[in-house]
């Protein structure tokens, strides 16, 4: 299975999920700046050009070697990207991962919350997924409220499982089925 980008493009009255560009790299080097966000991610954790450009490849390229599908979040009115969201095929027929995160100044206008829901809808009703899953970090209060408030369903605590710097953390499951949106 392999994923191809939505056409027409996802779109919200302030989002648009979208391919990765090279017109993209302001959105990376914020996304560099942050404490939190290449912690957990391939955002590269010093900025430089190259760096941002590596980081735009290897999402296209996720893409072309179907690992799935890296899309921009991009502000509707101008294009800019301001965040990414992340739909990784499992080796599970059927089961996909879902990543997302907003640079700083994109965070607290619902912007994640249409982005998160848009690609889910079209995973779990345009693609052969049923099953989406994401885990977040529980510390990751915004996560958990989004994933709450689009009907994912809290499935546990994954004790260790994901490392951060040298530490392996817990995180929260959540999964969202085609039939809780049917």
């Amino acid at each position: 299975m392999a994923f191809y980008y939505p056409d027409p493009q996802l779109e919200s009255t302030s989002v648009r999920l979208r391919k990765w560009s090279v017109n993209d790299l302001a959105c990376i080097e914020a996304a560099s700046a942050d404490p939190e966000i290449p912690q957990g991610t391939t955002v590269p954790a010093v900025y430089s050009e190259p760096e941002g450009l590596a980081f735009i490849e290897r999402q296209l390229a996720r893409q072309t070697s179907g690992q799935g599908l890296s899309l921009a979040i991009a502000d509707t009115a101008t294009d800019v990207a301001k965040g990414l969201v992340f739909l990784g095929l499992n080796r599970i027929r059927g089961h996909c991962r879902l990543g997302y995160w907003l640079i700083p100044d994109a965070r607290g206008h619902r912007r994640g919350t249409q982005a998160v829901a848009m690609a889910s809808r079209w995973v779990l009703t345009e693609t052969d997924t049923h099953r989406l899953v994401a885990q977040v970090v529980p510390k990751n209060v915004a996560s958990v409220a989004l994933l709450r408030r689009l009907g994912f369903v809290e499935e546990g605590v994954l004790r260790s499982w994901l490392w951060i710097k040298d530490e392996a953390v817990d995180v929260i499951q959540f999964s969202l089925l085609r039939s809780d949106i049917a």
